[in-house]
């Protein structure tokens, strides 16, 4: 069997969505299997790498690419760590500051928020789980205050076109779905995405790309799922990957993942 490099998405691909945070048996027998086989397996996260739960780095994965292709992690190496300059980090936060606009600011070392913003319950949730896990938690106006990316919820009005033009300089934004007078953004630095990450591991490797599969179930996967020469997404994902993969797999709780790589002929 060629020898196959397997790109996996972590929330509501690898790990369910909900608080159970479940990782099905039939996906680590599947992932393992595929290691056995000869395969590269490689996460493929918007996550930063501490907050890549340690049930998921127990599964035998080969490397990690996180933050959106701003920090890739092979073999226990790290091979690339994009920073940004820490000045226009301070600056970032604070012209979100004066908009109102409330983030959680992640880097492979912490994660940080404004608290003189207030805290919305969709942030509340989520830094109460990173306490929780232990995961290192800072306010925003600390003096070791940096972030490789973010994600934050802008207001569905005239602020949220200041923000976007002012961020567009050097950031990428990523919609991740509205709601009523709010808009969830994943901001990325402009060059990185998941398929820059993809794009660095195959030359890196020397693995032709038509030997790439990736694995997907939201928004942000696009990139990954379009770079790749075959994917798959989860069953119950949004129609704009539907037309992208090669096909649609089950559900999450029915096997979807270990199907998919399966169909693959990866295992």
């Amino acid at each position: 069997m060629e020898k196959s490099i397997l790109f996996f998405d972590v929330d509501g691909t690898i790990v369910s969505e909900d608080d159970n945070r479940v990782i099905p048996e039939s996906a680590k027998k599947a992932i393992l299997q595929a290691n056995r086989n000869g395969h590269i397996t490689m996460v493929n996260t918007g996550r930063t790498i501490l907050i890549i739960e340690d049930s998921v780095k127990q599964l035998g994965f080969s490397g990690f690419i996180c933050g959106c292709g701003t920090n890739i992690i092979l073999d226990n190496k790290e091979l690339l760590r994009h920073k940004n300059d820490k000045e226009l980090c301070v600056y970032i936060m604070m012209f979100m500051e004066k908009l109102g606009i409330q983030a959680i600011f992640e880097s492979a070392e912490s994660m940080s928020y404004n608290a003189k913003i207030g805290i919305n319950p969709e942030l509340e949730n989520m830094l109460d789980y990173f306490k929780r896990m232990g995961f290192n938690v800072t306010e925003s106006h600390e003096k070791s205050f940096y972030f490789d990316k973010f994600f934050c919820w802008a207001h569905d009005d005239e602020s949220f076109s200041i923000f976007e033009k002012e961020l567009s300089k050097d950031f990428g934004i990523i919609r991740r779905g509205d709601s009523p007078g709010i808009r969830r953004c994943e901001v990325v630095p402009k060059g990185h995405s998941k398929a820059t990450g993809m794009q660095f591991c195959l030359e890196r490797l020397g693995i032709d790309h038509k030997n790439s599969y990736a694995f997907g179930d939201s928004a942000n996967d696009l990139p990954m799922l379009e770079f790749a020469a075959h994917s798959a997404a989860m069953g119950g994902c949004p129609d704009t990957l539907k037309s992208t993969v090669d096909f649609v797999t089950d559900t999450f709780y029915n096997d979807g993942l270990a199907k998919a790589i399966e169909r693959f002929g990866l295992i």
